[in-house]
């Protein structure tokens, strides 16, 4: 099974980063193929509303970094996404990428994309209180579930957890890739 990785952090080796790289390091250890998009390294514009995707039922037209993304996803068995919560909110760039899955609801709101693919959400937030931005994590998947993926799993990092290698969170996330 193929499965992308999505990393918002403007820090690649950030706590949300670095969870979800142990999430896809399980995934290779299960014999999965991985590729990883790092958002921050790419030019990634917002939906333009031009509503091409609705009217010839295309995926997503702008011609950014995310363009050989949409093929992708078509084949892919799972997707991990990630992000910082940055002011009580998953961060701007990966808002910008949510977005930009406008394009898999053809013209009569149905998906275009074949249900089933595996999601894992990783957050990282400063406080301490893992369940205080929950709504926000379940509010941003959402978006996903919406077109027919299939949450497994929501892992969030407050200040008070390690993520060094063995730690509970980062034995947790690369369990999380070995039963994708």
């Amino acid at each position: 099974m193929h499965i992308i990785g999505v990393l918002g952090s403007p820090h690649s080796a950030g706590p949300s980063s670095t969870l979800a790289r142990e999430v896809l390091r399980g995934a290779q250890d299960a014999g999965h193929t991985v590729k990883i998009y790092e958002l921050n390294q790419m030019s990634v514009r917002g939906c333009q509303g031009c509503r091409t995707c609705k009217d010839q039922g295309v995926d997503c037209i702008v011609e950014d970094d995310l363009l050989p993304y949409w093929a992708e996803l078509h084949s892919a068995g799972g997707l991990v996404v990630s992000a910082p919560n940055y002011a009580s909110q998953v961060c701007g760039p990966m808002i910008t990428y949510m977005n930009r899955h406008y394009c898999l609801l053809d013209r009569d709101w149905k998906v275009r994309i074949h249900p089933g693919i595996k999601l894992v959400g990783v957050f990282s937030q400063g406080n301490q209180n893992r369940e205080q931005y929950l709504p926000v994590y379940r509010w941003f998947l959402g978006d996903f579930e919406n077109r027919d993926m299939q949450l497994v799993d929501t892992i969030v990092h407050t200040r008070a957890d390690a993520v060094t290698p063995g730690s509970p969170l980062m034995e947790r996330a690369y369990r999380v890739g070995r039963s994708l």
